[in-house]
């Protein structure tokens, strides 16, 4: 299959076989890896996934949604979740629940998505707890302003990065609005910051803005909230739409079926921390061709004694034009861990020379855009749209320096610089587009040659960087 033409929404694919979870016990157990999985995911399997949502009530029985909205609420006090509802003028309410208690609550919600009460009622679980630990995170991709496309594509590639994660029990729905979302749930509680970390590298690999209308995040550290936010249980009812979400795929039923069955030993557990699991700085790939890799450690290789400074910065200034911070800095720390020579540096000092250099580069960078270009610049939300901004604007003065009127900007090339997936590169892509930075000129022609696009022509000669 063509990549520029694929998309997430498919009919069919394999999908690698959910690891069974180990379940509860009276004494804690040890957790195997998790890590981020290389998009995209080995596929590998015998099980197929389909295009067929179902409701709540087709996927699991009354007691199993009830033992899994009980573990999602994290040991809370029996008041401390949210209820959604629709009041007597039929505008929907989330208030946090004062005298319903928490089984009434799963029970009442239960009943609405099953369509039985005239009185509807959604079970909102807190995605925090009061040890600022939690069982559970998420991601909820909203389709406001028609953007469910856009929202689809975003959840289908955040469900194939979790998927395959042995530790964690994933769900994928619709949101009963146009919007997704994908749940990751553990047996087990954990830190709060440690689900923050995973769900923001999630967001980083598909190339999604943590930000309020396209991508948020739970739990999430910037809420200022005791118990964080928190996103209506699967499968619930919609009381702004009168929807209820579809459940799309999960695999609850092996990986949390001690839970669902209602026999694992729920209780307040110590966190045994997911630190150990998430793909650190230096196993993380470098999101750059392994040949363009070791072309470059190679080049600037520290070899000899006293020139690490020197090779860092030699380092920074080649690749600033050409990838993303995040690669940049993967291809510092490989730099510093494949040295042949001893070094009175630390990593850690390594690492912040080279911070230094790349923030130094970089504002000069900002301080040389033309006023048209800084316009559309500071509208960015993102790092990831930041670097594809500048990498492409380097494009258009190469292009410039050529004499050429356009150049071409490759989805998949584009996304192996800057650390996303294909789709996230070309949400990226459409939205400069949008903002006015780049015009196509040419379409993509299958195997032949990628989207061509000439930069904004309301700018003036750039200043010198």
């Amino acid at each position: 299959m063509n990549q520029e033409l694929s998309s997430p929404l498919v009919t069919e694919f394999s999908v690698s076989p959910p690891s069974r979870l180990a379940g509860w016990t009276e004494t804690a157990t040890k957790s195997t890896e998790l890590r981020l999985p290389s998009l995209p995911p080995p596929l590998k399997a015998f099980s197929q996934l389909r295009w067929q949502p179902k409701p709540a009530t087709a996927v699991w029985s009354k007691s199993e949604w009830t033992s899994l909205c009980a573990h999602l609420h994290n040991d809370n006090p029996e008041h401390h979740f949210v209820m959604g509802f629709r009041d007597v003028d039929e505008c929907k309410k989330y208030v946090r629940s004062k005298k319903l208690g928490v089984e009434r609550a799963i029970t009442w919600s239960w009943s609405s998505l099953a369509g039985s009460p005239k009185s509807r009622l959604a079970f909102v679980p807190y995605s925090t707890n009061q040890r600022q630990q939690s069982r559970w995170g998420g991601l909820d991709f909203d389709a406001h302003h028609g953007e469910a496309d856009r929202a689809r594509e975003l959840a289908w590639a955040a469900f194939r990065v979790l998927f395959n994660m042995p530790d964690l029990a994933v769900i994928l729905e619709t949101s009963g609005s146009g919007g997704w979302h994908v749940w990751a749930i553990s047996p087990e509680f954990h830190d709060v910051g440690d689900w923050v970390r995973l769900f923001s590298q999630v967001a980083a690999v598909i190339g999604a803005p943590i930000t309020a209308g396209v991508c948020e995040i739970f739990p999430h550290a910037a809420t200022g909230l005791r118990f964080g936010k928190g996103m209506r249980a699967p499968g619930s009812w919609n009381p702004g739409t009168d929807q209820c979400n579809q459940i799309v795929w999960e695999n609850t039923h092996t990986s949390l079926d001690l839970v669902l069955s209602g026999k694992s030993k729920i209780k307040s557990l110590i966190c045994n921390g997911l630190q150990d699991h998430f793909p650190d700085r230096e196993r993380s790939f470098l999101s750059l061709s392994p040949s363009r890799s070791v072309e470059l450690l190679r080049k600037f290789g520290i070899t000899m004694a006293a020139t690490r400074n020197q090779k860092l910065a030699e380092l920074v200034g080649e690749v600033f034009h050409q990838v993303g911070h995040a690669t940049a800095r993967r291809l510092a720390e490989a730099q510093f861990s494949q040295k042949t020579v001893a070094t009175r540096a630390t990593e850690s000092e390594h690492l912040q020379s080279f911070e230094a250099l790349w923030q130094g580069l970089a504002a000069e960078w900002v301080s040389s855009l033309a006023a048209a270009e800084r316009g559309i610049y500071d509208q960015l939300q993102s790092e990831n749209e930041r670097d594809a901004f500048r990498i492409i604007r380097s494009y258009a003065r190469k292009a410039k320096a050529d004499a050429l009127p356009d150049f071409p900007i490759a989805r998949d090339n584009l996304a192996e610089r800057i650390g996303v997936t294909g789709k996230g590169a070309a949400w990226i892509r459409d939205k400069l587009g949008t903002l006015g930075a780049i015009t196509k000129t040419a379409q993509y022609v299958p195997n032949k040659a990628a989207t061509r696009y000439r930069w904004m022509s309301d700018v003036e000669d750039e200043k010198p960087f």
